[in-house]
């Protein structure tokens, strides 16, 4: 699942093409190829025939992250939320419907990640805005911009772990949950959002603390230094344009580079990387979610 880096990476991107852009057009297949069709989400036809009807004519004003979520914001108090979910990446250019699928002369359109397309937005420059998503997982919704702190996706997630999160606000975070490990703690998007299974996993890896620890035996110092890891971590990702190991691209089609500087996501097996430790990756499953650490020096 894209997280922090790669949503701002998408959100970045987004920044550069979309403002004072006029939404001419909404397509999708979405209520059409799956059963998870909510009601309240562009999955269902009764509800994607109102979004369509609401948001033809907007003009873009705006791009912003919250945590996974990307929030398009429009004239007259509408917001699009788009959460990519285990699958979902954006990509921006020109297409054509050819009356079954979406074409494109665009080179990136050749990668098989960038070819499950169930979501177009169309816009002004006759370019547009087409949603790849395998799984199709992906939620997609239209809010009123001014109540998006009342909205269920957005009002219980924590603090931003790179917009002015101090380390004591850090720690009395993590510290809601005593006694959970550190694994799961992190990832939960109610404690601090954006952070997912490759980054937890990176940052726990840099400090040397294992993933099963729980909350209320790490040490202040301990702290210090997880604080610090993820600033350090989570900024290398945004840097490096996102992690690509899986499916993510960019809005360009483009794969990020974070995966080439893995020191323990997905190197199940391989030696630990961490000079003079002698250890080797493992991956074992905490709290439903897959972990990768090294068997020596995390502790």
């Amino acid at each position: 699942m894209p997280e922090l880096p790669e949503v701002t990476t998408t959100v970045n991107g987004l920044n550069e093409v979309l403002p004072n852009l006029t939404i001419r057009d909404v397509w999708t297949d979405y209520f059409l190829r799956t059963t998870h069709k909510r009601l309240d989400t562009i999955k269902n036809e009764k509800y994607f025939k109102n979004f369509k009807k609401q948001i033809i004519g907007e003009k873009v004003k705006v791009v912003e992250r919250r945590g996974k979520n990307i929030l398009i914001h429009s004239s007259h108090n509408k917001t699009i939320l788009i959460h990519m979910k285990m699958t979902g990446h954006l990509l921006y250019g020109k297409y054509n419907f050819d009356g079954k699928i979406w074409k494109s002369k665009e080179k990136f359109l050749s990668d098989p990640f960038n070819q499950f397309i169930h979501f177009v937005v169309g816009f002004s420059n006759g370019k547009q805005l087409a949603f790849s998503d395998m799984r199709k997982f992906a939620k997609v919704i239209l809010f009123k911009t001014d109540e998006r702190d009342e909205l269920s996706d957005i009002k219980n997630l924590g603090p931003e772990p790179l917009n002015g999160l101090s380390l004591e606000v850090f720690k009395k975070q993590l510290s809601k949950r005593p006694n959970k490990k550190i694994k799961t703690v992190l990832i939960d998007q109610e404690i601090l959002a954006g952070i997912g299974n490759i980054y937890s996993d990176e940052i726990l890896w840099t400090v040397g603390i294992h993933p099963e620890r729980l909350v209320k035996n790490i040490e202040n110092d301990e702290f210090k230094k997880m604080y610090d890891a993820m600033k350090k971590v989570l900024k290398k990702g945004v840097e490096m344009g996102g992690d690509s190991m899986s499916d993510y691209r960019n809005i360009y089609g483009k794969k990020g580079n974070f995966q080439n500087s893995h020191k323990a996501y997905r190197r199940t097996g391989q030696n630990c990387l961490k000079p003079g430790c002698k250890g080797k990756i493992i991956r074992k499953i905490i709290g439903g979610r897959s972990a990768h650490f090294c068997s020596i020096h995390q502790k």
